[in-house]
């Protein structure tokens, strides 16, 4: 009975209830957020620190010499674009700025104005093989199945037979032909004035197009054997009409015998780049009328350029008459520089 009765007096627990403590959260809360608003703001600060160097910041045209590499889409394809001129550079943050003013200065010297795939080379103007120019490599060793070469002795600058691959590559897969031969290309100084000598070639030793390393001739050779130079009909049309979106223009085209000098060659490809291809394309000028053309077109009035896939932005800078000239490069984005050898800087981004 008496440890009945204890049981029946043990205490009844007490139901604690426990207070939510909402402003603690608030507060909590409040300092996750203002630390990580200190943290994005901190990292945007650095981000731009690091793209935009100060006005008037020189970069020596020794460190412009690099190769960039970006990948751009192509009729469905991707194209990879090898920026090689005398300066270069690639964006390395998304902070894009639309006036040409802003980002670094390079300072180039009167000898750079000779070497690009801009430059322009014919009876008027003498090509002085600069050391700082085309990187040329065999075309039969780096080239794709789909078309052949004269010979192993074949030259063209690097990024030109990248974008070459790519061209008759795309080319085959559509009309299934192979029969697409790369003939005459890069030529020395001693090359070509054996083969002006000999009558074989209308162009004197030193002012030929060919010495660049960007320019080259497109023959044909069937199954029957006959070769011949190409001719823009029938399914090779495809070439003559295509060629501007892999940076390819027809260096002596129909009807620019007056700016040129030179007679039509529907066969004679050069390397430009892109935007500059499709520029001249879709307005008809031949690389002499192009060039000429830019000089209006300044760093603080630029040309716009619309790709499709990008908006560049290209304009002209003028040859300092003391020999060493500041060109403007954009900050935090992709760009080329090629001399025209002539007066002048060429300046093209986006």
């Amino acid at each position: 009975m008496e440890q009945q009765h204890e049981n029946n007096q043990q205490p009844k627990k007490r139901i604690v209830r426990r207070r939510v403590r909402y402003d603690r959260i608030f507060i909590a809360l409040a300092i996750v957020i203002v630390f990580f608003i200190l943290f994005f703001s901190c990292t945007c600060s650095c981000v731009k620190c690091v793209c935009s160097p100060s006005d008037g910041e020189e970069t020596s045209s020794t460190e412009s010499e690099n190769t960039t590499t970006t990948t751009e889409s192509v009729s469905g394809t991707s194209v990879s674009t090898t920026i090689i001129g005398i300066g270069a550079g690639d964006a390395s943050s998304s902070d894009n700025t639309s006036d040409s003013q802003s980002g670094s200065s390079m300072m180039l010297t009167e000898n750079e104005v000779h070497a690009g795939p801009l430059a322009v080379v014919n009876a008027n103007h003498q090509y002085t093989f600069p050391s700082n120019d085309a990187n040329l490599v065999s075309v039969e060793a780096n080239r794709s199945s789909n078309y052949t070469v004269d010979n192993e002795n074949v030259m063209l600058d690097e990024t030109a037979v990248e974008h070459l691959n790519q061209f008759i590559s795309e080319f085959s897969t559509i009309y299934g032909k192979n029969d697409v031969k790369v003939e005459s290309a890069y030529r020395s100084q001693e090359e070509q004035d054996s083969k002006f000598a000999n009558g074989s070639s209308v162009f004197e030793g030193g002012y030929s197009d060919y010495h660049t390393g960007r320019s080259f001739d497109l023959c044909i050779t069937p199954e029957d054997g006959m070769q011949s130079y190409y001719v823009a009909s029938g399914d090779y049309a495809w070439i003559n009409e295509n060629a501007y979106k892999y940076g390819f223009i027809v260096r002596y085209p129909e009807g620019k015998m007056d700016s040129t000098g030179v007679n039509p060659r529907a066969y004679t490809f050069h390397y430009v780049g892109i935007p500059h291809s499709y520029y001249m394309y879709n307005n008809n000028l031949s690389l002499e009328e192009y060039v000429e053309a830019l000089k209006s077109y300044p760093a603080t009035s630029p040309l716009q350029v619309d790709t499709g896939d990008a908006v560049w932005t290209v304009f002209y800078n003028e040859l300092s008459s003391t020999g060493s000239t500041a060109v403007n490069i954009p900050t935090c984005q992709e760009y080329t520089i090629s001399g025209d050898n002539i007066n002048g800087f060429i300046v093209a981004y986006h």
